[in-house]
């Protein structure tokens, strides 16, 4: 494997040191799946390469002034590991609608200056995320020097980033708009980074253009996190994430409501569409407990010290051939165990790891009810098995492996 690669990453991932100055800024949920993710690819890049990969940064942050408090961002260095000395973070227009140009714009030059620049190794630029502003931005790169290896990572099709039942004509128009610049970009891409084996078809690749599978990163977040002491004899089942009721927010707490133990708990984390139907569920019932956006510290402790994770998204619709939600990956580096759907976009290597729910008219009920009833020695062992599995196979050095070794394979025009 050719470790002696010049990478540049262009993302939009949270500088440590500005980490608290991102949070403090945000209104609303903030994108920790894709900032997590994307750290975990650079650092596993770093951790497989001679030199620190270049990271070209773009803030993946909410829009001014609605679900963010400022509107200009800066432009500034910063080292995300030791030995980093090239990486920018640079800043934009932050205001809705003109943003993703404001961004194009600002980061233009330094892709430019990169591409440009003479070197004797392989140069590779990996883009996060399949939006308009960094497809067209490797289209860029490529045409400048043709010889230069570009590669796409896709968490989400485009299509699928929205699935809340609020959206607009106007979004829906904008994203055939988007869909179809990304198409055109498209021709200039080498390679793919995908989460599942189906987004390969769903974006009708050439059966020559390299791709590779990761699924997620997983990390051992919890080495260091407390767990909060509960009552004796207390159960509790954790949801944290967003509240789009096509995650199954709704037919959580239908089985949940139906379980008659007065000593569980059902524990919500997060925010969405679906939050008043928790919140009026909490009325009818004060064993559903929900807590709202909360420090990703804090949501990390109830993890911890939760009895099962739950991930209700349920496995009905054509979407989830091409996810694979981030908080699967999470859940089972968490030592707890997960119930969960079987969704399609899970690798079937997957299912010894995690309680899937039955697929029938009460299986989320009578799974959740079987679960709660097990001993917690069962319990503790599926979560360790779990957690061994993922720490010692999906972490960032052997997925980012992968990457490179795939990259490795691109050849140069």
């Amino acid at each position: 494997m050719d470790k002696n690669l010049d990478v540049l990453f262009l993302g939009g991932l949270f500088p440590k040191e500005k980490e608290n100055d991102i949070l403090n800024y945000s209104r609303g949920s903030i994108q920790n799946a894709a900032n997590n993710l994307q750290w975990g690819i650079a650092l596993g890049l770093d951790a497989n390469l001679n030199k620190p990969i270049k990271i070209l940064n773009s803030l993946y942050i909410g829009s001014f002034p609605k679900r963010y408090k400022k509107l200009c961002i800066d432009t500034y260095p910063f080292s995300h590991t030791q030995g980093a000395n090239e990486d920018i973070n640079v800043g934009f227009l932050n205001l809705t609608g003109i943003k993703n140009f404001s961004r194009f714009l600002t980061l233009k030059p330094y892709v430019k200056k990169w591409a440009e620049k003479e070197t004797d190794k392989k140069k590779v630029i990996i883009a996060y995320a399949m939006t308009p502003t960094f497809t067209y931005l490797l289209n860029y790169a490529k045409k400048i020097n043709n010889n230069i290896i570009t590669c796409l990572i896709v968490p989400d099709l485009p299509q699928y980033m929205n699935l809340s039942s609020k959206r607009n004509k106007l979004y829906d128009s904008l994203k055939k708009l988007e869909i179809k610049q990304i198409s055109k970009d498209m021709n200039y891409i080498d390679s793919y980074v995908l989460l599942t084996k189906y987004m390969r078809d769903a974006l009708n690749l050439n059966i020559s253009k390299p791709t590779v599978v990761i699924e997620g990163i997983a990390t051992d977040v919890f080495k260091h996190v407390e767990s909060i002491s509960k009552e004796k004899g207390i159960k509790t089942v954790l949801y944290s994430g967003g509240l789009a009721k096509k995650y199954g927010i709704i037919e959580l707490l239908n089985a949940f409501g139906r379980l008659s133990n007065e000593n569980y708990r059902l524990i919500i984390c997060g925010s969405g569409e679906a939050e008043y139907d928790v919140i009026e569920a909490g009325k009818k019932d004060s064993r559903i407990i929900f807590k709202g956006l909360l420090p990703r510290e804090e949501v990390l402790k109830l993890q911890k010290s939760s009895t099962i994770l739950v991930n209700p998204r349920p496995n009905n619709e054509e979407y989830t051939k091409y996810s694979f939600p981030s908080k699967i990956m999470e859940y089972l580096s968490s030592g707890v165990p997960m119930v969960g759907y079987k969704l399609d976009g899970m690798p079937s290597e997957y299912s010894d790891y995690f309680f899937p729910i039955k697929v029938d008219d009460d299986g989320f009920y009578k799974t959740l009810n079987e679960v709660l009833s097990k001993s917690k020695d069962e319990l503790d062992k599926k979560g360790f098995r779990a957690k061994e599995f993922v720490l010692t196979y999906k972490n960032q050095r052997e997925q980012a492996a992968k990457i490179i070794q795939m990259l490795n394979g691109v050849e140069k025009v």
